[in-house]
């Protein structure tokens, strides 16, 4: 699942143990030009809120406010502008400076405007036929590097997996949080034009299981239910012996074209030894892991020059917060985390609900490998 892509930040900061979050800064302040009234927000009595469409099941997270104007102005991502965000919730330095200071090396604040809220407490509402529940849970924007044009491609792997442990971290900590009941990272490649240029990542933790989501956990649970086997170490297994989509094979990770892509260029990478949850990596595979995303990068930018890469990160749900006793009973048998690539380029083309690939997975696979 890829969040579309919106800018940024609240007005509050996340307390460490991902319980709290206390108020900080100025009511009203500047991003890009953009002059944001937090007061005028924080009227609104839930900005964002969930809402189930009956005919399909599917959660749809509507927001309470009106578009946001755009202009230009500099980046508040940049160091040494570290006053003109919220207060980070976590950083990684090397000298033991104070928080908020400009020395970082990896930062993570909270979103401006955010797409979940961190205070109160969960309500789920039944209006009739319908159902909502309200944006209670996290959104967090990691500031990956410090030099404002990093890019994967040409980065030392290690400051890659730097950013990888953040990852784990913030994933780690709000899952702390009981009433968080799922939590997906992305990460879009952002262009010159783009508001924010500088390289970020989105982690948001929700009070439901996100529907791409929820989708894979049932159709792994059936099938495991039924072959007593996790699905996605026989789809490797299978996908290694095809050999034909396989892009890569590494000491840990398998990278590899879906058999049934939905987009050009849809690229997973998942890990050959079976975990269910993104968290419990070694050092060895952390540090595979970054070399391996940065390789399939150059593949895909070799492939498709200037078309931006969009990344998520599908980790299994927050066992914490089951809401049946019989919930997610195989799910450390039956799940497996792996993270999913695809060229953010035109929208992709939908007929009745069918994705439609006019790229064949075999013919990307091809051309990926012959990009190393």
């Amino acid at each position: 699942m890829l969040l579309a892509g919106r800018d940024l930040f609240c007005g509050q900061a996340r307390s460490l143990n991902g319980l709290k979050r206390r108020n900080g800064g100025d009511r009203s302040w500047s991003l890009g030009g953009e002059r944001v009234d937090t007061d005028a927000r924080m009227a609104i009595p839930s900005r964002t809120e969930f809402r189930k469409d009956p005919t399909s099941g599917r959660w749809v997270l509507v927001v309470n406010g009106g578009p946001r104007s755009k202009g230009p102005g500099a980046c508040p991502f940049c160091p040494g502008r570290e006053a003109e965000t919220p207060a980070e919730v976590a950083a990684y330095r090397s000298n033991g400076q104070p928080p908020n200071s400009s020395d970082w090396l990896v930062r993570v604040i909270p979103e401006r405007a955010p797409l979940l809220q961190i205070e109160g407490n969960i309500h789920r509402q039944g209006l009739g036929i319908f159902d909502t529940v309200s944006g209670r849970g996290a959104s967090e924007i990691v500031i990956e590097h410090r030099d404002h044009a990093a890019s994967w491609d040409v980065l030392p792997a290690a400051e890659i997996e730097r950013v990888l442990w953040m990852y784990r971290d913030r994933v780690t900590d709000l899952y702390r949080d009981a009433q968080i009941r799922a939590v997906l990272v992305s990460r879009r490649e952002r262009t010159p034009a783009a508001r924010i240029a500088h390289p970020f990542s989105r982690v948001i933790g929700a009070p439901i299981i996100f529907d791409d989501i929820r989708r894979e956990l049932v159709t792994a649970r059936h099938y495991f239910t039924y072959k007593q086997r996790c699905l996605y170490c026989d789809i490797i297994r299978q996908e290694r012996q095809d050999g034909i989509r396989v892009v890569q094979e590494t000491p840990h990770f398998t990278v590899y074209a879906p058999y049934a892509s939905r987009r050009p260029f849809e690229t997973w990478v998942v890990p050959t030894i079976h975990r269910h949850r993104f968290e419990q990596v070694s050092s060895q595979e952390m540090a595979d892991l970054a070399w391996t995303l940065q390789g399939t990068s150059r593949r895909l930018h070799g492939a498709l020059p200037d078309v931006p890469l969009a990344l998520a990160l599908h980790t299994a749900p927050n066992e914490a917060m089951r809401l049946r006793d019989d919930e997610w009973r195989t799910l450390s048998e039956d799940y497996h985390w792996h993270i999913e690539i695809v060229p953010d380029g035109p929208a992709r083309e939908v007929v009745g609900g069918f994705a439609v690939n006019p790229v064949p997975p075999e013919v990307a696979a091809t051309q990926l490998r012959d990009a190393a």
